[in-house]
């Protein structure tokens, strides 16, 4: 007891012994601090623990804190000997201490007894309890099953290890095991879920829980299944669960997904009987006329001009080749180069590029060398970004890579995804899935907040029901 005492000198700490040989009274402690742990009450129904700290000077150097236990009358039970203190139950408490050969390494978790009797050593990152006697032990590698009296039920090491209200689960391997509380072990085999009856009887199932999603819905829908295939039906698919076919039917979206602008294919008029027809034959002094509603392109010495059938020619035949009108924009090409022209034969783009797209929407792209970028509907680059490589999407927006990775370029043209993922698969209607550097796949909206709650392992898509099933 007196060293005890002496290694405290610095503060007034007195200790009575009492009845027991580990209770003892804490009368006067003027620079220890307590605080209340929120643990279990002991089976005896004693108050909550209390855990308390104190000063220590070590070399008249530096000062450091030590945890001990006591109750809530202040009877000490586990003296101040520690370096932290975590949760306590079953007469335990979970204690951290540095390891001595190992300064900078992180705490160490062992168990003791309130009798401070080491009953599991100091090996572990953290030891929680996780229901009853149970408790679960991380080993830095994996997490270990114990029990109170009993010690380990398994030397494997789980993935992790979760506690339902009737049940604890272990999952290793991509499998799910289940500790039977009653017999006291735990019961393996190839099942991904446990699952209860009404009458509250546990029964496994061998299938996975898979997510899948349709553009224009609302989040994604959870079914479990080993398996999804597509079905002949537009709104269904087929779920393959312990060998059993399930048709799932999808409920009608609210959302309209984003229909793709078909490009317009007209034929050539190679007999001229209508007058009008006639009349713009004799104006333009065509070769060959192709009549697109009530505006036309002509090719003359083969050269494209571009008129209306009120007989104004807008655009003169000097182009090399004139593509078909978006949002009155036409492409065009001038010695071996591409740019843009309005109705009235503006420049909106000077011909400097080695390909362009159209305007479909409000951007179109535009390729120099091996780069792209786009343009608005005034010829203005929207993007600081010059892209390796551009794809559209099933949303109709734009995929696009640089330096091997991916973000996403509006239908407008401008970029609302940096290219800063592996890839990015885009659903229309403001979402899109993307894979980050760990290989891992989130559900986002286009200003990259995060939908999805988890991440997930796998995507596949199926074409014939265009649905994406993805992998927890």
């Amino acid at each position: 007891m007196a060293i005890f005492i002496r290694s405290f000198s610095i503060f007034i700490f007195t200790l009575f012994i009492g009845a027991s040989s580990h209770a003892q009274s804490v009368v006067s402690c003027s620079t220890c601090e307590s605080v209340l742990l929120k643990t279990e009450l002991l089976k005896n129904n004693l108050s909550p623990q209390q855990v308390f700290k104190c000063p220590l000077r070590l070399n008249n150097l530096s000062v450091v804190y030590k945890w001990g236990i006591s109750d809530s009358k202040g009877n000490v039970l586990v003296p101040p000997n520690w370096d932290s203190i975590g949760c306590i139950a079953n007469n335990l408490a979970e204690v951290f201490q540095y390891i001595p050969q190992r300064k900078k390494a992180p705490l160490k978790a062992g168990l003791i007894s309130l009798q401070q009797k080491t009953i599991l050593p100091f090996s572990f990152r953290s030891i929680h309890v996780l229901a009853g006697a149970y408790y679960s032990a991380n080993t830095n590698k994996g997490f270990q099953l114990w029990k109170a009296g009993k010690g380990f039920l398994s030397p494997l090491l789980y993935d992790s290890i979760v506690t339902t209200p009737s049940h604890i689960c272990l999952y290793t391997e991509g499998f799910c095991h289940r500790l039977d509380s009653a017999a006291g072990k735990i019961v393996q085999g190839p099942y991904k879920e446990w699952h209860k009856t009404a009458a509250g009887q546990m029964y496994p199932i061998l299938y996975d829980t898979l997510y899948i999603y349709r553009n224009g819905d609302a989040a994604l829908t959870a079914v479990a299944a080993d398996s999804v295939v597509a079905s002949n039906k537009g709104d269904e698919v087929f779920l393959y669960r312990n060998n059993h076919k399930v048709a799932h039917r999808f409920e009608p979206s609210n959302v309209l997904s984003i229909a793709a602008v078909a490009p317009i294919h007209p034929e050539s008029i190679s007999i001229l009987q209508d007058s009008t027809l006639i009349r713009i034959k004799f104006r333009t002094q065509a070769d060959s006329l192709v009549l697109v509603d009530d505006w036309f392109l002509y090719q003359r010495k083969k050269l494209w001009g571009y008129g209306d059938t009120l007989g104004n020619i807008g655009i003169g035949a000097q182009y090399e080749e004139l593509r078909y009108k978006h949002n009155n924009r036409f492409a065009m090409k001038f010695r071996g180069k591409w740019g843009f022209l309005d109705e009235r034969e503006n420049f909106i783009l000077q011909p400097y590029y080695d390909e362009v797209g159209d305007f479909l929407f409000a951007g179109a792209w535009i390729k120099q060398g091996k780069k792209y970028n786009f343009v608005d509907l005034q010829g203005k680059i929207l993007n600081s970004n010059w892209y390796d490589n551009i794809i559209l999407t099933a949303g109709n927006n734009y995929q696009v890579q640089l330096k091997g990775k991916t973000g996403l370029v509006s239908k407008d043209g401008r970029e609302i995804i940096g290219t800063r993922y592996l890839q990015v698969l885009d659903f229309g209607g403001g979402s899109c899935l993307t894979q980050t550097e760990d290989k891992k796949w989130f559900l986002m909206d286009y200003a990259e907040n995060r939908i999805s709650k988890f991440p997930y392992s796998s995507v596949k898509y199926l074409s014939k029901s265009k649905v994406y099933v993805l992998t927890k």
